[in-house]
């Protein structure tokens, strides 16, 4: 039995470590000042995100939905939100706890070639079997073939943030983050990425708002 799913494992094995580079590629650092009470937290003001990398961005349209986006993933936590400009009278500055810059530091499209490989791949067929008895049944069975992958080009999409956080009495540094994702058989695929970012950073600093 082992011997007739061993070359079966093979070929799996093998697909999977030559689909592995086809995921996304994650760099994250992050600091917090582990004295500073997040929970004391109750208003925060967020500036517009400085869109650092504009090379590469196709239009104003897009900046301005990526500006969108970030202002919808802001304001998920907890916090009252405030934008400098629009709530300028309302609350003025100074009733803020915190407030958040944030930078696109690379917003890039790029490609390599991913090589020529052969895979084994599984097929099953059916065969008739005579039993002892003179009568006939169908068996299924399992086979293995050598299949061929072409040489590919393989797409990809990188979105670099940095966010800063900052405590409004003392403009303190408490929090930052770096972050950069890459993704494979992506093109142009960069306002996902920022999304998740963007999502993943305020849903931390909510977190952290709520349960510290």
């Amino acid at each position: 039995m082992f011997q007739f799913l061993k070359p079966i494992l093979s070929g799996v094995m093998f697909l999977l470590l030559m689909l592995c580079p086809l995921a996304t590629h994650a760099e994250k650092v992050h600091w917090e000042d582990k004295a500073y009470d997040f929970s004391n937290i109750q208003r925060a003001i967020v500036y517009d995100i400085e869109i650092v990398d504009t090379s590469e961005i196709p239009s104003d349209l897009t900046e301005k939905v990526v500006q969108e986006e970030y202002w919808k993933t802001a304001s998920k936590p907890p916090y009252k939100l405030m934008h400098p400009d629009k709530d300028a009278v309302l609350y003025p500055q100074d009733m803020a706890d915190i407030y958040v810059k944030a930078a696109i530091l690379k917003w890039h499209d790029d490609y390599y070639i991913k090589p020529a490989y052969t895979s084994w791949e599984t097929r099953s067929a059916t065969r008739k079997v005579k039993r002892s008895d003179g009568s006939w049944y169908d068996e299924t069975y399992y086979y293995t073939i050598p299949v061929y992958h072409p040489e590919k080009t393989i797409y990809t999409s990188t979105v670099r943030v940095k966010f800063d956080v900052y405590d409004n009495k003392t403009n303190k540094l408490i929090m930052s983050r770096d972050e950069l994702r890459e993704r494979d058989d992506s093109y142009h695929g960069q306002q996902g990425i920022f999304g998740r970012i963007s999502k993943s950073f305020f849903d931390d600093l909510g977190q952290k708002n709520k349960n510290k």
